[in-house]
C-alpha cells in the first residue's frame, strides 16, 4: 500500500477533527467533486421534474431526487479516494470509472437500506475496500465501533442543513420581494391541496430542493470519507506504518548516498548512467484497488494468508476483556495516561435515541402517504349508487357570457330562497369576481382559478372589500367542491353591502 504518496496528515483525530478534514479535502478539490456531480445530477434532475409535473403531482421529482442520492454519492467517494493521492481526476474520467466499481451496496442503499443513518461511512467500505459478503459484515462492525455515534450526528446534521437552506431561499423571497408583487406566494403548498399550486411555483421549489441537495450532499460524504480515514488509521495504525517507511527510507536514501559517492570517487560514468536510468523510468499511477485493498492484487502472499485466518477467527471483531492480578504497590505507580481520543458515550446515546424518533417519523409518514394514495384513487374512482346521492355538479343555470343582473343581491336571494342555493352561489361569486376586476382596474381571465381571484382580492386596498371578497369566493369554494353551503344568517350577512348592492357592474 502506497501510504508515502498520500496527501493527508495521518494522525489519531477525534471525530470532529475527522470531519474537518473530510471538509478540508472537499474545499481542497471543490472543481473536481462538483463537476462530476452535476455532469451525471442535473440531467436527472431534469428528467425527474418534468415527470413529477406531467402526472400532476408536483412533490415527486424533488422525493425521485431524494431517493436517489446513494447513487449520486459515488462520486464525491471516487474523486475524494483519488484525492488523497493528489491526483483528483476530471468528471469524465470519474463518471467513466463507476462501472467498475462494486454496485451490490449501491442497490441495497437505494432499497432496503434507504433510511441508513451511517450511509457516509458504509460507502468507503463498500466501494473501496471490495471485500465479500462474508468479510463485509465482520468489517463493518469493527469499523463502526466508536464512530457509529457521530456518523448517526453527522446525517442528522446535514438533513437540517439542507432543510434550512431549502426554506431559506422562500424566507429570503418573502422579506425582500414587495408584498404588492408576491401576495401570499407559497401558500397553496401549505393549504389544502398542493395540486391547487401554480405550475412554475411547483417547479421553482423542485429546483429549489435539488440545488439545497447538491450543496449539502458532497459536503456529507466527504465527513463521512474523513470518518474512514481516521478510523482506518486507528485500526490499521498507519500514521507509524508511515513514520517507520519514511526512516527506511531516510536510512536506504543515506546509505545510496554513501555507495554513489563512493562510485563517483572510483568510477564517474556509472552516476551519470544511473541518473540517465532512473529519468527514463515512468512513474507509477495509484489504483484504487491497490490502495485500499492489498488483499486483490496477491502480490503479498504472506500478508493474504493471514488477512484471510484473521477474518475467519471467532475473535475477529469482538472486545476482548483481560483480567488479571496485579500487586498494590505495582498498581500505584505511575502509568502513562492513555489518549481518549473520542467523547463519552453520551452522544451515542443521543444519536440513538434520534434514530428511533426518525424511524417512527418515516412509519407514521408512509401511514399518511397510504392513507392519501387511498383518498386520491377513491376521489377519481366512479361514484356507483343511486342518482339521488350524486354530487351535484351544475355550477350555474346563467349562461357564462350572461350579463349579471342590475340588483345582484335581490337574484341571489331568489334564487336561494327557491331551493337553488348552488346557482345563488355561483351568480354571488361571478359578482364578487366582476366586482373585483373593477375596483382593481384589471380584468379576470376567462379560465381564471379561485387561487388567482383570491389574491386579486386580497390585493384590494379597502380593507372591508378586501375581506368580503375573500369571504364569498372562499363560500364558493366550499360549497363548489365540498358541497358544503352557509346558514341563512351567512348568506344574509354575504347579501349585504359591498359587492352584492352595488348594482351592475359598468
Amino acid at each position: 500500500m502506497e501510504l508515502e504518496r498520500i496527501g493527508v496528515v495521518l494522525r489519531p483525530r477525534t471525530s470532529r477533527e475527522a470531519v474537518d478534514l473530510g471538509v478540508a479535502m472537499l474545499r481542497e478539490h471543490a472543481v473536481a467533486v462538483w463537476s462530476a456531480w452535476f455532469a451525471l445530477t442535473l440531467p436527472i434532475a431534469v428528467i425527474c421534474i418534468a415527470l413529477g409535473s406531467l402526472v400532476g403531482l408536483p412533490w415527486l421529482g424533488l422525493l425521485l431526487l431524494w431517493w436517489m442520492l446513494p447513487l449520486f454519492d459515488r462520486l464525491p467517494v471516487f474523486v475524494l479516494s483519488r484525492a488523497v493521492f493528489d491526483r483528483a481526476p476530471g468528471w469524465r474520467e470519474t463518471l467513466r470509472s463507476q462501472r467498475k466499481m462494486p454496485w451490490g451496496g449501491t442497490f441495497a442503499s437505494l432499497s432496503w437500506r434507504r433510511f441508513d443513518t451511517h450511509r457516509a461511512l458504509r460507502l468507503p467500505l463498500e466501494l473501496l475496500e471490495g471485500l465479500t459478503g462474508k468479510q463485509r459484515g465482520p468489517r463493518w462492525r469493527v469499523l463502526r465501533r466508536n464512530i457509529s455515534g457521530s456518523a448517526a450526528m453527522l446525517t442528522y446534521g446535514c438533513l437540517l442543513l439542507e432543510l434550512v437552506l431549502f426554506f431559506s431561499v422562500f424566507l429570503l423571497i418573502a422579506l425582500f420581494v414587495p408584498h404588492e408583487l408576491v401576495s401570499d406566494p407559497f401558500g397553496g403548498l401549505f393549504r389544502h391541496n398542493p395540486q391547487d399550486s401554480s405550475e412554475s411555483l411547483s417547479i421553482f421549489v423542485s429546483i429549489v430542493g435539488y440545488f439545497a441537495m447538491s450543496v449539502i450532499e458532497p459536503w456529507y460524504i466527504a465527513s463521512g470519507f474523513g470518518l474512514y480515514l481516521t478510523r482506518r488509521t486507528q485500526l490499521e495504525a498507519w500514521d507509524i506504518d508511515l513514520a517507520f517507511r519514511r526512516m527506511r527510507h531516510r536510512l536506504m536514501n543515506a546509505g545510496r548516498a554513501l555507495v554513489l559517492v563512493l562510485a563517483c570517487l572510483i568510477f564517474p560514468q556509472l552516476s551519470h548512467a544511473a541518473d540517465e536510468k532512473k529519468a527514463a523510468q515512468p512513474q507509477q499511477s495509484v489504483q484504487l484497488d491497490k490502495v485500499f485493498d492489498p488483499l486483490k492484487q496477491g502480490g503479498d502472499s504472506a500478508f493474504g494468508r493471514a488477512a484471510s485466518q484473521a477474518y475467519e477467527d471467532k475473535r475477529f471483531g469482538r472486545p476482548i476483556k483481560k483480567l488479571e492480578w496485579v500487586p498494590r504497590q505495582l498498581f500505584d505507580e505511575s502509568k502513562p495516561e492513555k489518549v481518549n481520543i473520542e467523547p463519552p458515550g453520551v452522544g451515542n446515546l443521543f444519536a440513538g435515541g434520534i434514530n428511533i424518533l426518525l424511524w417512527s417519523l418515516l412509519a407514521a409518514v408512509v401511514i399518511v402517504l397510504i392513507v392519501f394514495a387511498i383518498r386520491h384513487l377513491r376521489l377519481r374512482a366512479p361514484v356507483i349508487g343511486k342518482p339521488s346521492e350524486k354530487l351535484h355538479t351544475s355550477i350555474t343555470e346563467l349562461p357564462a357570457e350572461a350579463p349579471l343582473p342590475d340588483d345582484l343581491a335581490g337574484a341571489t336571494r331568489m334564487l336561494w330562497r327557491s331551493g337553488k342555493r348552488r346557482e345563488a352561489l355561483a351568480l354571488l361569486y361571478r359578482g364578487c369576481v366582476e366586482q373585483v376586476a373593477a375596483a382593481s382596474h384589471n380584468d379576470v381571465p376567462d379560465d381564471a382559478t379561485e387561487a388567482e381571484c383570491l389574491r386579486r382580492a386580497r390585493a384590494l386596498h379597502n380593507e372591508e372589500h378586501r375581506q368580503r371578497a375573500v369571504a364569498i369566493v372562499r363560500t364558493w369554494q366550499y360549497a363548489a367542491y365540498a358541497d358544503r353551503f352557509p346558514s341563512e344568517h351567512e348568506i344574509d350577512a354575504l347579501l349585504t353591502g359591498w359587492p352584492a348592492q352595488t348594482g351592475r357592474v359598468a
